[in-house]
């Protein structure tokens, strides 16, 4: 069950977000996981996985937290270009905080060269949840 994305964490005003696209509207998942109780209900949203991989910063936060949760999981983490830890063999679950182009997560699909078995995000900002496919957490 989707939560509703808390409004204290909802801020207004003119951003240039990742993806390079302005909005009016910034959803801080990075300032919610510095929350307890909103964290733990996020992490307790990530299904179990044999490896997380968290793009950085707002999804490397939240696959860390999923690792710690399952402690025989393997984690790895992209920084811009970079895979930092282990590239996944077999299933792994991709990790982020916002999606708002998808482009990020190309990114990461292309640095690993292959696909995840699922695509877990905090928000997703897209009119239409396809190209590529994800879960989110909360709704808007």
């Amino acid at each position: 069950m989707k939560m509703k994305f808390p409004k204290e964490y909802i801020k207004h005003g003119d951003f240039v977000l990742h993806s390079g696209e302005h909005s009016e509207i910034f959803y801080d998942v990075e300032e919610i996981v510095t929350n307890f109780i909103y964290f733990r209900e996020l992490l307790q949203q990530i299904p179990l996985s044999n490896h997380y991989v968290g793009i950085l910063t707002g999804g490397g936060l939240m696959a860390i937290g999923a690792h710690v949760r399952n402690p025989g999981s393997k984690l790895s983490l992209i920084k811009g270009e970079k895979l930092i830890g282990a590239r996944p063999i077999g299933e792994w679950m991709l990790i982020d905080d916002v999606v708002t182009s998808g482009k990020s997560l190309e990114n990461a699909v292309r640095i690993i060269g292959s696909v995840p078995r699922r695509i877990f995000v905090a928000v997703d900002r897209r009119p239409e949840n396809k190209n590529p496919k994800v879960s989110s957490i909360f709704e808007l």
